[in-house]
Formats: C-alpha cells, sequence, structure tokens
C-alpha cells in the first residue's frame, strides 16, 4: 500500500517574484514543446475549440440514444424512465461487452476497479473474472471510452445490463446490449436531431470563451498557419463556429477569417491512415471535405513536427497523428480543471497521507530489521548452546523477547497506520468520483489514461484558450526526467 506524493503531481511555485501561472490555465508540457518551431497548428472542433455544457449535452445524448432504443428496436419503455447519472463514469474507462461490466485499468492494463452494470464488484470478484493479468482491450467486446462524447454510453450500457438482470429488459446477452448501445449513441449524433437540437440552443449548450479568440489571434500574429481539422460536417462546425468566434475581432469579423484551411467531415482517425480526395466547398474559400494527411501538409507547407494538434480525442487525434504523421501533440482534457480544484482542495489531506505512509514504511522497516536480529539470536542460541554458561543463555534469551516484543509492536503500528491510510485514501478518491476516484490515478499506481497521455501527448491542458498565455515564439519546457534514486526517497 502507497500513498500519492503531491509533489509529483502538481508544479512548485516559481520564484524570485515571477508571477504565478494558476494551474488551470498551464500546459502541461510532458515533452519540451519548442513553439517558435511550429509553422502549422490544427484544432479539432468538439471538446476542443467548442466546450458543450456538461452534464446537459450528455443528458441530452443519453435520453434520444434511449429513445432510438425503445422506437427502433423495441425495447421496454421502461428505459425512457431512467434518470441520466452525470457521476456515473469518468473518461479513460473499458466496456466490456461480454461480461456487463465497466472496467478501471492501471497503466499495466491491470483491472484496478470494476462495476457489473452500477454494481460495483469486489476485489474477489474482479480477480475471479480478470486475475491479475494485462488486458488486451483491442480484443471483441471491449471499448475505450476515450472522448467525453462517450461517457454517455457508458451509462446507458450499465443500466441496460441492470434491466437486463432484473428482466426488465429482453435480450440474447450483454454483448447485444452492447452493440445496440453503440449504434444507438453513433445514431443520436449522426441523424441530426441531436445537432439541430444543439444549433437551436447553442446559448446553453456551448460554453463562449471570450480568450479563445485571443488565443488565436496570437498564434495567427505570430506568423503561425492555423487549420481546423474536424469530424464534424460543414452545417454544424458553421453553426458552432460563428456562435464562438463571429465578431470577437474587427479584424476577423468571421471565424472562417482565423484559419488558413478548414477541413470538415475528415474521418478522423482513418484521415491519418488513408488517402481519399479533399472535395472543396463550394462557395467557401480554403474549405474541404476529407482528405488526409500528406495532402494537408502540402496544402500548408509544414510537416512532421512542424505541426502542432490539438485535440480531445486520445486516439483520433492524438495517438494516430503522433504514430502516423509524427505531429507533435497537444491533448484537451477539459475534466482537468477540476481534477487540479480538487487536487489544491485536498492538498491538507494529500500531504498528511504522504506522512501516513511515510511512517508507515518506515515502521516495517524498522521491524524487518527486527525480526532478522531476533533470527540470527535464535540461531545463535540453538548452534551454541551448549557452550554457552547459563547467564549467557539467559541473556540471549532475554535479548530475544526484547527484539519479538518490540518488532510486534512496530508491526502493529504499521497495521494501524495502513487503516488510517487506506480510509483517508478513499474519502480523497471519493471526492473525485465515488465509484472511480480520479482519471490520472489510482492510489499510486497511474492508469491507462494517464499512461497513454504521457506516451503520446507533447502537453495537455484543460482549454484552448491557456494558449493565450504563452509566447508562440518560445519554448514550453516539460520537468527533467529522472531515475528514482536521482528523487529524494519517501522513506
Amino acid at each position: 500500500m502507497t500513498s500519492w506524493d503531491p509533489a509529483l503531481l502538481t508544479a512548485p511555485p516559481l520564484t524570485g517574484g515571477e508571477e504565478r501561472l494558476p494551474p488551470a490555465h498551464k500546459l502541461f508540457a510532458l515533452r519540451t514543446l519548442p513553439l517558435g518551431e511550429i509553422k502549422a497548428v490544427g484544432f479539432d472542433m468538439d471538446h476542443t475549440l467548442a466546450r458543450y455544457r456538461s452534464p446537459e449535452i450528455d443528458e441530452l445524448a443519453f435520453k434520444k440514444a434511449a429513445r432510438l432504443l425503445v422506437r427502433e428496436h423495441e425495447y421496454s419503455p421502461w428505459l425512457l424512465g431512467v434518470e441520466y447519472d452525470p457521476a456515473f463514469a469518468v473518461r479513460g474507462l473499458v466496456l466490456d461487452g461480454l461480461r456487463g461490466n465497466l472496467l478501471k485499468l492501471n497503466r499495466e492494463r491491470q483491472v484496478v476497479r470494476a462495476c457489473h452494470g452500477s454494481r460495483p464488484l469486489g476485489r474477489a470478484e474482479m480477480e475471479g473474472v480478470y486475475g491479475r493479468r494485462r488486458l488486451a482491450t483491442t480484443a471483441k467486446g471491449f471499448r475505450s471510452i476515450d472522448t467525453l462524447f462517450e461517457i454517455p454510453e457508458s451509462h446507458l450500457f450499465a443500466q441496460m445490463v441492470d434491466g437486463f438482470d432484473q428482466g426488465f429488459l429482453k435480450a440474447d446477452n450483454y454483448l447485444q446490449l452492447f452493440h445496440q448501445v453503440r449504434w444507438a449513441i453513433d445514431t443520436a449524433h449522426r441523424n441530426g436531431e441531436m445537432k439541430a437540437e444543439i444549433l437551436t440552443h447553442r446559448d446553453y449548450f456551448v460554453h463562449q470563451d471570450p480568450q479563445l479568440a485571443l488565443a488565436l489571434d496570437r498564434l495567427k500574429r505570430s506568423g503561425k498557419k492555423l487549420f481546423l481539422l474536424t469530424n464534424s460536417e460543414w452545417t454544424f462546425t458553421d453553426g458552432v463556429l460563428s456562435h464562438l468566434l463571429d465578431g470577437q475581432d474587427e479584424a476577423r469579423p468571421r471565424w472562417t477569417d482565423y484559419f488558413d484551411l478548414i477541413v470538415v467531415s475528415s474521418r478522423k482517425p482513418g484521415f491519418f491512415t488513408e488517402a481519399p480526395e479533399a472535395l472543396p466547398l463550394e462557395g467557401h474559400p480554403r474549405c474541404f471535405s476529407g482528405g488526409h494527411t500528406a495532402w494537408l501538409e502540402g496544402q500548408l507547407q509544414a510537416e512532421g513536427e512542424q505541426i502542432l494538434y490539438v485535440g480531445d480525442h486520445i486516439y483520433g487525434d492524438v495517438l494516430r497523428s503522433k504514430k502516423n504523421a509524427s505531429w507533435r501533440t497537444l491533448l484537451l482534457v477539459p475534466e482537468l480543471e477540476r481534477e487540479l480544484k480538487l487536487l489544491e482542495a485536498k492538498a491538507g489531506d494529500l500531504r498528511e497521507s504522504l506522512r501516513l505512509e511515510t511512517m508507515r514504511r518506515r515502521t516495517l522497516r524498522r521491524s524487518s530489521v527486527l525480526f532478522d536480529q531476533w533470527k540470527r539470536n535464535r540461531v545463535r542460541r540453538h548452534v551454541l548452546g551448549p557452550r554457552l554458561s547459563p547467564e549467557a543463555t539467559t541473556a540471549l534469551d532475554h535479548e530475544a523477547a526484547h527484539l519479538a516484543a518490540t518488532a510486534e509492536a512496530l508491526q502493529r503500528r504499521a497495521e494501524l497506520l495502513a487503516l488510517g491510510l487506506d480510509r483517508l485514501t478513499r474519502e480523497i478518491e471519493a471526492a473525485f468520483n465515488p465509484m472511480w476516484g480520479p482519471i490520472f490515478r489510482d492510489r499510486d499506481e497511474q492508469t491507462r489514461f494517464a499512461d497513454q497521455i504521457q506516451q503520446y501527448a507533447c502537453a495537455y491542458t484543460g482549454r484552448v484558450a491557456n494558449l493565450y498565455m504563452y509566447d508562440p515564439g518560445a519554448t514550453v519546457y516539460a520537468p527533467m526526467p529522472a531515475l528514482p534514486h536521482e528523487r529524494t526517497p519517501l522513506g
């Protein structure tokens, strides 16, 4: 059992009188990011340039998908009465469609938390199903919840598993539920009803950030080419971005004035692996539908690490653009602002958990040494017994009794420290999410989601507007990597 080290989760304060940038406004670099070498900066739209109001938009998707399942697949109207719970699921989970489970994995892809439907599974149940083996999440029936759009899918699947288990819903098995939930969520986004409602009520569903236009303008004035690369079609893209950017800058009255190239209906991640023709949109200069990586790089006269791409999808935006195009990547994690606030609010508890863990480790180490000394005492007593005087024998026995009693007392103290640490850790993690804890770690382990960020993102941040706080010609430095022996040990 180990605890969190707050020093590894928060940046140290700046010294020398330099103004400190609030953590919520920072870019957190994982690889040194030389912005001055970047010739072109690209952006996804949904949950990147456009920040949708949550849980309102999630509930909209949940309700529309439920209606589709009742209307098109004749599921029981019971489903329409299920209320959406915005706190149920978090990003980074994995759906196991074969067994009706939701899973949280650590960086080794081992299951650390799970629920069947909405019922949490205990440690013994989890290990009975998944053991401690590395899970192959690309296998049949598994789905990674990589984007905020997929959060409602997690809750709908869990509710349908509950309904199936209780006899309210009829299906062949959990996998059928899994596929039909996937179909319903996709259809809700693609059939136009949901997008029409968002456009009709843009003030309600789409956050307006006054610093978004400032950030794009600063990058543009620095000489960088800006491009939009989104899977959304033109009508929806135009409706959302006109709401966000039109009239924000007299020099750029229309949202299209911020971009040198606009690509809609891009089919990411296929955009990075396939090569269909890019089709110009009639009446819209510099705007295209489709296309592929080599074509886009030719349009921008930039390639590979000269391009920085900003998106929220760990697979479709970050992993594919990094692996297939060698672009630099900035991952948008809208949940980051809330997690940072919670880390700050729980700073005292985190320090206390670190203190308890340090004491536990030191206590166990001291107990181990004393037990070893007791064992050596007993060996000496056995080997030398016939040659020892009665006084020496008594002295060895007294020493052994003292060593054993002290070691046992230290062992009991370590167990009490562990119980206190366990209670405190559960309280801290429940503040993030009662079921799943924080999205980036589980106790002392990083999650699969955090590991993917470290592997494929050059940096991550909470919103595009944070780019305004950084000089487009400067370098954003990653923390200096260090081996364990180069860090101050916990104890």
